[in-house]
């Protein structure tokens, strides 16, 4: 009896410790999850490869908005891998899955930036599991 309370037990600290990890994995664009560096070089890219399409980041007509309350409400309730895998998979829309996974990073922190979301410490990773479970709030 003895040992299967031991084992109730270690499983409800593992559970709680589970829990508490995936608590401080978990982020918010709040959390200052890019670097002023980043925003630097993913300014330079966006005036590169997406002004073209996006030199009104408000949107216009068929472009959609990159900053401003219509973008926000377009991401809320998603994470920023998802604005990750949607610029890495459909643009630039000339050439489609050119840009290199840091080379997106760089411009998704320029548009985080553009939303008036903090800067922080840790560069924005470029990895789709770790932009999971980084989650868009409003700023």
């Amino acid at each position: 009896m003895k040992r299967n309370h031991a084992i109730g037990v270690g499983l409800a600290a593992c559970a709680l410790l589970s829990a508490v990890l995936f608590a401080q994995a978990a982020s918010s664009t709040r959390d200052g999850v890019y670097t002023t560096e980043q925003v630097a070089q993913g300014q330079a890219l966006y005036k590169d490869q997406c002004a073209v399409c996006h030199d009104n980041a408000t949107g216009d007509g068929q472009i959609p908005a990159l900053t401003g309350e219509a973008f926000l409400n377009n991401w809320a309730g998603q994470s920023v891998g998802d604005l990750f895998n949607k610029l890495q998979t459909t643009m630039p829309a000339s050439a489609p899955g050119s840009l290199k996974p840091d080379q997106v990073a760089q411009i998704v922190a320029y548009i985080l930036s553009q939303n008036n979301y903090p800067a922080g410490k840790t560069p924005l990773p470029s990895d789709q599991k770790s932009l999971q479970a980084i989650h868009f709030e409003m700023p």
